[in-house]
């Protein structure tokens, strides 16, 4: 039996636990090793156990007699299947953008307001990552939706983190930083997030002004691995929050687990008030919210109206053309 992965980080994980155990045979191609055990399923426990979620679904198990070729092997494992390639070729012009990233990406920002200041009182800034090809520029359901599909989704995860920051050096002041994140495209936080602080250095913005943000809407099919995620933000001193809060019972759900510093209200429900429903909502995320001591934001403000209401209601923050469209800064 065979492991294989292509992750650095996840090879040095797995090299360790199955030394650990006596079960570490020899590494016949790079990213494969070879195991040497009596008690398979035993052991396969023990190494899942030591691994994160999506490290988990990345590693391979191969049963296999000894291979005449293992570098083939090894290469084989680590190769992108058909889909991907597919993928790649249809989306060639975000991998032409990705290696020149410094200057096909670039973010915009979005003031985020007290309500209470009735919008004239600024704490922060959410960046937005656009993309140019040449011939306009490239939204981000478009550049993220092809990276998912090409199997590049955690390189355009990093870059938007990255790009974030650098665009953020110079003006932002004491503002608060909001950067989006995909917690799938994070391996192990420790490892992956590097990037991110070498850049808020290289910014000279201090942690505690980043809020990293994880939308509710991508599907968290791993709360635990979402909560390490946020536990290493907030070891960093940074602060995390949860978009398009108010959308179902697992939006309130994951609210209850995660406790995430801030939380931002789902576009429908805001464009919904004043309304008995849309009220509703947004007195027991206000209620949950700052029972333990967050902060409530109603993203997608378009009119006076949503703002009066979402304020009167108790929430603590605004964002939305209401207060100024993304900008270039």
């Amino acid at each position: 039996m065979f492991l294989a992965t292509a992750v650095s980080h996840t090879l040095s994980t797995l090299r360790r636990v199955l030394a650990q155990s006596g079960a570490l045979a020899d590494e016949p191609a790079v990213g494969v090793i070879r195991l040497s055990t009596g008690n398979p399923a035993n052991l396969l426990s023990l190494v899942s156990s030591q691994l994160t979620s999506p490290e988990s679904e990345e590693v391979r198990v191969v049963v296999v007699d000894d291979p005449s070729d293992s570098e083939l092997l090894g290469a084989a494992l680590r190769a992108p299947s058909l889909a991907q390639v597919a993928a790649r070729t249809r989306h060639v012009d975000l991998q032409r953008l990705i290696g020149d990233e410094d200057r096909s990406f670039r973010s915009v920002y979005q003031p985020i307001v007290r309500l209470d200041s009735g919008g004239r009182e600024v704490v922060g800034y959410e960046a937005l990552l656009r993309a140019d090809d040449g011939g306009g520029q490239v939204m981000p359901a478009a550049l993220f939706g092809a990276a998912r599909e090409a199997g590049w989704l955690h390189i355009l995860d990093r870059i938007g983190r990255t790009t974030a920051l650098r665009g953020a050096a110079g003006w932002l002041g004491d503002a608060l930083l909001f950067v989006n994140f995909l917690p799938t495209a994070i391996y192990r936080p420790e490892v992956c997030l590097m990037t991110t602080e070498r850049a808020a250095a290289d910014a000279g913005i201090a942690m505690d002004q980043l809020v990293f943000e994880v939308t509710e809407s991508e599907r968290v099919t791993d709360p635990d691995h979402l909560a390490r995620v946020f536990e290493h933000y907030r070891r960093l001193g940074c602060r995390v929050a949860l978009d398009d809060l108010g959308a179902g019972y697992s939006s309130l759900n994951l609210l209850a687990r995660l406790q995430p510093d801030v939380v931002k209200l789902d576009k429908e429900i805001v464009q919904g008030l004043p309304g008995a429903g849309s009220e509703a909502v947004v007195s027991s995320v206000v209620s949950m919210t700052h029972r333990y001591g967050g902060v409530v934001i109603a993203e997608c403000v378009e009119t006076a109206e949503q703002a009066s209401s979402a304020a009167e209601l108790g929430v603590d923050l605004g964002q939305g053309w209401l207060f100024g469209a993304p900008e270039d800064r």
